[in-house]
């Protein structure tokens, strides 16, 4: 399998966390439920069995550059015009930076970064975009690349695409390590006219997860019944989505 490697390595990190939701459980019960057992609850208001913490291997320098050096290689490959790269806060700021390093010297020029913040900061000059503003290196309309360390429902890839194009860019790409390639986040991606550049998948971590029994077959099947069809799998437990979601 390709990026096998890379996957197992993150794998290793215990970066991927599998839960044994109940089969039943409403809002206010999973916060009351053995840790062990709690729905995780993400930054989209969605609940799930599991999350994979890309983000918290940025304490990991090899890992984190490896995997950023091999997602620069295929963004090389699949996005044809790329002016600038613009990282999400928070868990794309890192990787959105070392990409941006990584694409410099693939392509031979400058290719400048900024960061999108998910809410505009109180005080200050409330910018939205930091790094933008009077940079002669991104004129209007230049193509930017909105990057993630991962991409579960896309509310905030959207939501970077969307303040990007306001302030006058293009965005056609947006990219990440991990890609849950779920249903709800295909369909937004597509009515945003956005394709997504990833890494690899959770199906594929689940089957390296599979192949050397790191976690149990019943951890992973679950797992799996949750990408298949994310909102079913909460509305059958009688989970809700909230407004103000949990892990970013």
């Amino acid at each position: 399998m390709e990026n096998e490697g890379l996957i197992l390595e993150v794998i290793k990190a215990r970066a991927v966390e599998i839960r044994d939701v109940p089969s039943r459980v409403t809002n206010e019960e999973a916060e009351k439920l053995p840790l062990g057992k709690q729905p995780f609850l993400y930054s989209s208001g969605n609940w799930g069995p599991g999350y994979v913490t890309i983000k918290g291997l940025v304490g990991r320098k090899k890992i984190i550059k490896s995997l950023c050096q091999e997602l620069a290689k295929k963004i090389v490959r699949e996005v044809p015009r790329l002016d600038f790269v613009a990282g999400n806060v928070t868990g794309g700021v890192i990787p959105g930076w070392l990409l941006s390093e990584y694409l410099e010297s693939l392509l031979g020029r400058i290719v400048p970064f900024v960061y999108i913040r998910d809410t505009r900061k109180k005080g200050g000059q409330k910018e939205l975009i930091t790094g933008i503003a009077n940079n002669p290196e991104i004129p209007l309309k230049a193509n930017g690349l909105v990057v993630e360390e991962l991409v579960n429902f896309a509310q905030t890839t959207c939501n970077g695409v969307q303040a990007l194009r306001e302030a006058g860019y293009t965005v056609t790409h947006a990219s990440c390590i991990l890609f849950y390639n779920n249903p709800e986040s295909l369909k937004s991606l597509q009515i945003a006219g956005i394709k997504m550049v990833y890494l690899f998948t959770l199906s594929q971590v689940l089957k390296v997860a599979e192949k050397y029994q790191t976690y149990s077959r019943k951890a992973i099947d679950g797992y799996r019944q949750f990408l298949r069809d994310p909102l079913g799998w909460q509305a059958k437990r009688g989970l809700k989505p909230i407004k103000e979601g949990g892990t970013k």
